[in-house]
Formats: C-alpha cells, structure tokens, sequence
C-alpha cells in the first residue's frame, strides 16, 4: 500500500511458511471463557520447524520432501530442492524443498499488481503458467548442478565440495541476495575438510 510506503518507506511484511504432509489430532484446549483449537502431533511439530527454518535459508516457503512427492510433475519442475537434512528424533535424511515466490511489480517483481490470485481468479495450469518462480531456467540449471556435487547422491559418499562450491559462485553471480546459495556455502565454509572436501559423516 502507497500510504504505508510514504509513511514508512521501504517497509516490507515478509512471511515463511512450511508445508509438510501427515496426521494430526485436532483438539480443544482452554477453559470456558477462552478456548482455541490445536492440531498436535509430529507432523505439525515438523512443520513448524520447517517455517522457522525459512530464516536460515532466505526463503518464503520450505517443502518437505512428503509434501513434494504429492504435487503435480509439472509444479514438482517449478520447485528446487534446498537441502538434505536430519530432523531431531529422526534417523532418516529428509529432502527440503522451495518455491521461489515471483514479486509482484510494486515490489521490484514481475508479476502485475492487479493480478488476481483469489481461488475463483484462474484454473491450476493457468495460475502455474502466470506465476513462474522468481529464477530463471538458467539459474535452476546451475543449482541443480551445485546441488549433484553438494549432496553426493543418496548415501552422501560421491560428494564434491569444491566443484560444488564453483557452481554455486555461478548461482550467486546469478542472484546475489539467494538465501539457499548463501546458506549452504556459509555451511561448507564452517564444516568442509582442510581440502574442502565433505566431512565423512
């Protein structure tokens, strides 16, 4: 909104949002003069985790690999994986993954500001037509790459580091501010080997 801008300029809201897919126990939980509703479970504890993890990778919403696995193929090729991790109290490396939201032109994006995005505004394939990710082909190409070399397939053993690391300096030369890029390359810097290489584990 113009007023807000003029009154404060340059003040953005800025909101994460983790998506994760499972079961839940929805509850009342309160006394007579003021109840809420709550969903408890794992599920809902992960996802809330995923939400406060878009901070440390710079980005509006974290996918997991749950989630993931129940989009379309085409929306799957829109997304790009972010990480590989192992959540607390579980033994299994799970896959994160991100949308790259496109800005609207008010905010130095593409999208037009009178676009209508309300559930009655389009059908699926137009919307996923109109709203591309913020990265270009180019970008999600390179990344991909990085993300080969970073990971080192399922066990983690054919990881390379450095050539990684080349790869994302070409993603960061790309977008300057990427908040996945930075965060990874902050973590090879403050684990990598003496030759750069991965830790064993």
């Amino acid at each position: 909104k113009q007023g807000i801008q003029d009154r404060i300029p340059g003040y953005r809201v800025r909101m994460g949002f983790g998506l994760h897919y499972g079961w839940a126990v929805e509850c009342a939980i309160g006394t007579r003069h003021k109840i809420d509703a709550s969903y408890l479970s794992p599920h809902v504890n992960l996802a809330s985790r995923l939400e406060a993890a878009t901070k440390q990778y710079g980005v509006s919403i974290l996918i997991s690999g749950e989630s993931h696995g129940l989009l379309s193929h085409e929306v799957k090729l829109l997304c790009r994986i972010v990480d590989r991790v192992t959540v607390k109290g579980s033994n299994t490396p799970m896959c994160l993954f991100t949308y790259d939201v496109p800005s609207l032109l008010c905010c130095h994006g593409d999208l037009p500001d009178e676009i209508d995005l309300g559930l009655g505004g389009m059908d699926m394939k137009t919307f996923w037509r109109t709203v591309r990710p913020s990265t270009t082909d180019n970008f999600r190409q390179t990344w991909a790459k990085a993300m080969v070399h970073y990971l080192g397939g399922i066990s983690g053993q054919t990881a390379n580091w450095p050539v990684a690391l080349k790869y994302f300096d070409r993603c960061l030369d790309m977008r300057p501010k990427d908040g996945p890029t930075r965060a990874i390359c902050d973590y090879i810097v403050s684990v990598a080997g003496n030759d750069g290489s991965a830790p064993a584990d």
